[in-house]
């Protein structure tokens, strides 16, 4: 097992992070004055290098502790590995739930058929008309020498919004392509920016990386651990983990151990919190405790983007600054910095930016919005069809690609 983990994470290692390791190096002996003669490396990183690294590691390790039974088949064995609809982004599976699917004969289906449809269909919406939509006008902001702070703020709450909608559809578009096929992956999103807390942000976004990263990386940490001190060490570098793997850049390892630092401070204060929410008696109102904490959660996950979006350290602390100052929050300079916007663009960004809400607003209430519209007539079922698809024909960008296909 510790034979193929080293071998597998020595191709990552190679591949994706040679160079961030040998600029940094060359950076610290340039600081100390010393020579340093390595040069960069022209390195063409592998298709889905790190989605397909984790399943193997995952198969490793269940088939030493005995959860998964070594494959045989070799065809198989490389499906579980190479399977086309989620290699490039995910969802990251087990070979416990897939490696089952492949073997059972799958005939056309009209329901499977119907269900992927409709997936995908709902992600090329997600992706054409807010997702690439919003990329080159949050990218106006982020690329700007001299943004604005009210600018710096629009911009990264539209970027939290244009990564959730090009990510979750990269994920319906997956579990749709597969699910024609008659494979059920793993659900990916569970509407994350209605998260109350960190932890439950994380329980929502990217939930296959984020159990992964529980199952593989922070449970062996904490292995006979009892120390609270020993615990927060296991979350900060699970979190490092996450930085690392979403991309060879500093900003990505400040990304990871700022969640890393909310994951800490959250449970180390929780009680010291909950006093405090009684003590201004805003537990007596449910609704709006649950909102407030939904608000905070949401500014935190904003607060971190902004050194996820940021091109390099020193860009990345300057929006950072702006993103906190006061000043940057006055509502007149909020409004000023929809500016940004075309009245065009506007207009239709907030038209589907709502039908993406009351879309998601059903599937709270009713736990899928497929089988609520399911139960409506034929008449307003087949209507919602049809504007989906004329909206993306009509409305849809394209011609970003999907920005999880790069990590």
């Amino acid at each position: 097992m510790l034979a193929g983990i080293s071998v597998l994470l020595f191709f990552l290692g190679w591949f994706k992070y040679f160079n961030f390791v040998n600029d940094s190096l060359r950076e610290i002996a340039k600081f100390m004055g010393l020579n340093y003669s390595v040069p960069y490396q022209e390195i063409v990183l592998p298709l889905a290098i790190s989605f397909y690294t984790f399943q193997a590691v995952s198969y490793l390790v269940d088939i030493y502790y005995g959860k998964q039974k070594a494959e045989r088949h070799y065809g198989y064995f490389s499906i579980y590995f190479a399977f086309f609809p989620q290699l490039v982004a995910g969802p990251i599976e087990r070979a416990k739930k897939l490696l089952p699917q492949f073997k059972v004969e799958q005939s056309l289906n009209y329901e499977n058929l119907t269900c992927g449809m409709k997936r995908i269909a709902w992600g090329f919406f997600k992706k054409t008309l807010i997702a690439d939509r919003l990329a080159p006008i949050v990218s106006s902001v982020f690329d700007s020498p001299n943004p604005t702070g009210s600018q710096i703020v629009l911009a990264t709450i539209l970027f939290s919004i244009q990564l959730f909608a090009d990510f979750s559809a990269c994920s319906d578009i997956a579990i749709g392509c597969a699910r024609m096929l008659g494979i059920k992956l793993t659900e990916n999103f569970k509407q994350p920016h209605f998260a109350v807390s960190i932890a439950d942000f994380w329980s929502r976004w990217h939930i296959t990386l984020s159990t992964w990263l529980r199952d593989y990386i922070f449970v062996p940490l904490c292995k006979g651990k009892k120390k609270r001190s020993e615990i927060y060490f296991a979350i900060v570098i699970t979190f490092l983990v996450s930085g690392i793997w979403h991309g060879a850049a500093w900003t990505f390892v400040l990304w990871g151990l700022i969640h890393g630092f909310y994951r800490v401070f959250g449970d180390y204060t929780k009680n010291s919190r909950e006093k405090m929410v009684s003590f201004i008696q805003l537990d007596r109102s449910p609704v709006l405790h649950r909102w407030v904490k939904i608000a905070i959660t949401f500014l935190l996950v904003c607060f971190s983007r902004v050194f996820f979006r940021s091109d390099s350290i020193t860009q990345a602390f300057e929006n950072a600054k702006l993103f906190l100052t006061i000043s940057s929050w006055r509502p007149s300079g909020i409004i000023k910095a929809f500016e940004i916007f075309s009245l065009l663009d506007l207009v239709i960004f907030i038209l589907f930016f709502i039908i993406v809400q009351l879309f998601q607003y059903i599937e709270r209430k009713n736990g899928s919005t497929w089988e609520w519209l399911s139960q409506r007539s034929i008449i307003a079922r087949f209507s919602f069809y049809i504007f989906i698809i004329v909206s993306v024909l009509i409305f849809g960008v394209s011609g970003n690609g999907f920005v999880y296909g790069g990590f």
